[in-house]
């Protein structure tokens, strides 16, 4: 067992840059937890430095050979942080495999997968799953695959110090201001960007100051400029492109609610961080929306088709601040007792300990 020792565990993942996505914010929680946990003895293995460009092939070769050679020569288990690098598994010999988890986020495990990612997956010793609603439409799906263990999302302690140290005003007195996170990518349509603009001549006839904030970039980004101007009220419609975690929060503390009637997201770390800021959310009931959001006590939960709904529950926020000051309240609440760093660290480790640890 001596041996053992000073082995790598080794997390494989997306590039962690702000601007690769959902996918990398988690794998900057569980990289925090493997130094946290194992220090010099954590390695981080990932696709390319950045995000600037389109994968190469080039590229993932080079992530192939990287997540073989350190099962070769050093690693004592690996963990892949993502269904898509974890297919490089199936290139590895077996003689040379060591033990291997995989994180399930969402969408990419909410189709049936190819046999080979089936594979792939039966054959891990570990599979995490961000949330109930992921892990429940993974195994429907991917019948026989294995046990999925869940384990909630959290935002990053530096955020959560961020936040503890600020002092916002308070959800009541703010402007009546709808804002929107997430990236504008066509492929990525489901968010519900098209839905909530559509519904927001509704908005602005009942609420005349309304404005609806969209802080994201994209290739999908020029359709909905136009699909806003469109409508008439484009002048209470704003993109503000890519914003960094500093002008996020800002957003975030200047903001009535948030909204996100998404029918893609496998967890939703934008709604703790909307809820951390004392926000009420409206997200949709056809993703895991529902396991962040308790609907008509932190927010409302709403059908993504169905506009009326969408602009009668923004509407109902903007016009009851009081109602809007107690969602944001226990939206703040729920974030501290059942989504902390403390919580989704703890959690981790613990499964990567009985999974992989003890049996590599």
């Amino acid at each position: 067992m001596s041996r053992r020792r000073g082995l790598s565990r080794v997390l494989a993942t997306v590039p962690l840059h702000e601007r690769s996505g959902g996918v990398a914010a988690v794998s900057r929680l569980v990289w925090q937890s493997f130094q946290s946990r194992w220090g010099n003895d954590a390695e981080l293995i990932t696709l390319r430095e950045n995000d600037d460009t389109a994968l190469s092939f080039r590229e993932k070769l080079r992530f192939g050979a990287r997540v073989t050679t350190s099962q070769i020569r050093r690693a004592r288990w690996v963990f892949f942080g993502h269904v898509g690098p974890a297919r490089v598994q199936s290139r590895v010999p077996a003689a040379w495999q060591r033990p291997y988890g995989v994180f399930l986020h969402g969408v990419e495990a909410w189709a049936p997968l190819s046999d080979e990612d089936r594979a792939m997956l039966r054959n891990a010793r570990v599979r995490i799953a961000n949330s109930r609603h992921t892990a429940r439409c993974t195994a429907e799906l991917n019948a026989g695959i294995g046990h999925i263990d869940i384990c909630p999302l959290s935002m990053s302690p530096e955020q959560e110090a961020a936040i503890a140290a600020r002092t916002p005003a308070p959800p009541e007195s703010r402007e009546p201001m709808v804002l929107m996170v997430g990236r504008l990518n066509a492929a990525e349509a489901y968010k519900g960007h098209a839905e909530v603009i559509g519904a927001w001549p509704s908005v602005v006839a009942a609420c005349p100051e309304a404005r609806l904030v969209i802080a994201g970039e994209g290739d999908d980004r020029p359709r909905l400029e136009a699909l806003a101007q469109s409508t008439g009220v484009g002048h209470r419609i704003v993109f503000t492109g890519f914003a960094s975690a500093a002008e996020l929060d800002r957003l975030y503390e200047r903001a009535a609610l948030f909204a996100l009637p998404s029918r893609g997201e496998g967890f939703g770390i934008v709604y703790l961080e909307a809820m951390a800021h004392t926000l009420p959310c409206l997200a949709s009931r056809h993703d895991a929306a529902g396991d962040v959001i308790v609907d008509a006590e932190t927010g409302f939960l709403v059908s993504q088709d169905d506009r009326a709904e969408i602009a009668t529950r923004i509407v109902t926020l903007l016009e009851n601040p009081g109602l809007r000051g107690r969602m944001g309240r226990a939206g703040l609440a729920r974030v501290h007792t059942q989504f902390s760093f403390a919580q989704f660290s703890r959690g981790l480790i613990e499964l990567l300990d009985a999974r992989l640890e003890r049996s590599a």
